[in-house]
């Protein structure tokens, strides 16, 4: 919170669509002129101290073992079996604004006939040395693992990487989403950078029309079929843009005293093509200056034929919460 000498809080202005801490960096003249203005206007930098990141070990070691059950089920070749090592409602992002939402299990085929007569699949495995965690909840858990695909000869035809969303429903982990992950080698410099740029202006578009209480422009800013999840297992999908998701401002402001948002931090931990992977933190304020929420998030930026938007939000708990009020 920042404060004047007489230890009142200032007024933040939603002027500032986006604030983005200082501790950023690499994110263009835009963002940082952006924030420049905000602490010209308050007279101070508007920075809260970084809350510890929290990890769940239990968490962990459960999404380890779903894993591990996933990939038995998956070598049995039988969608009944593998069904139960998931969750439905069950997310496949394929990139290139392509969201799969498979609602009940029958739904929900991995086409292993194909896979054996379209690249002569025998079975598949977990590299369970690449495992890693990216966050970890009591209820969900975001990481990724390498994979391999080998012939009937026992030969490795497909070696990759997978990012996985597991959560716990009813005491039981499972996988929810699935999408791969794996860089392109040949994606670096000029290529690699314009893309960044892309899927971060969609990112900050939808922070400043959120600022600016622009429903219609926060939903421009998505691709459909979108996806949010919850911290508590919440899977709401919106198939068209007129299924929104639509902020209520009014709500916010009404419920929480909500004032604006920010950004905190932004990182892209996978980028492909078509697909960028962002670890995000966000803020919401009270006029006065004081935050209230602090959550993390990954948000899945895809690029549907010419445009970039937001296409999955999956968040975490907050890791500062004072929205009673």
């Amino acid at each position: 919170m920042n404060r004047s000498r007489n230890g009142r809080a200032r007024r933040l202005s939603a002027a500032a669509a986006v604030i983005l801490a200082p501790h950023l960096s690499g994110l263009g003249t835009t963002q940082s002129s952006v924030y420049m203005a905000a602490q010209a206007e308050s007279g101070r930098a508007l920075v809260q101290p970084r809350d510890a990141e929290a990890r769940d070990a239990a968490a962990e070691t459960a999404t380890r073992e779903a894993l591990e059950a996933f990939i038995t089920q998956w070598n049995t070749a039988d969608d009944a079996n593998l069904r139960r090592a998931m969750h439905f409602p069950f997310a496949t992002v394929t990139g290139g604004g392509a969201l799969i939402i498979d609602a009940q299990p029958d739904d929900f085929s991995a086409g292993f006939d194909e896979m054996r007569a379209r690249e002569g699949w025998s079975r598949s495995s977990f590299d369970f040395d690449s495992f890693a965690v990216v966050k970890s909840s009591t209820d969900k858990v975001h990481a990724s693992i390498g994979f391999s695909r080998y012939g009937p000869d026992g030969t490795a035809y497909r070696t990759s990487q997978v990012f996985y969303i597991v959560t716990r429903h009813d005491d039981r982990w499972a996988i929810q989403l699935r999408t791969p992950a794996p860089e392109p080698e040949d994606l670096v410099g000029d290529e690699r950078a314009e893309i960044l740029a892309a899927a971060r202006r969609a990112v900050l578009d939808f922070f400043t029309a959120f600022n600016s209480g622009d429903v219609d422009g926060t939903v421009a800013t998505l691709n459909h079929p979108h996806l949010f999840m919850t911290a508590g297992g919440g899977f709401a999908v919106a198939e068209t843009p007129g299924d929104g998701p639509r902020p209520n401002f009014d709500r916010m402001r009404s419920d929480e005293d909500w004032h604006m948002s920010t950004i905190d931090a932004l990182e892209a931990s996978i980028v492909t093509r078509n697909k960028v992977h962002f670890e995000l933190t966000f803020t919401r304020w009270r006029p006065d200056g004081t935050r209230y929420w602090t959550v993390p998030a990954l948000w899945i930026v895809t690029r549907a034929g010419d445009h970039w938007g937001i296409q999955v939000r999956s968040l975490m708990p907050a890791t500062f919460d004072a929205r009673a009020r």
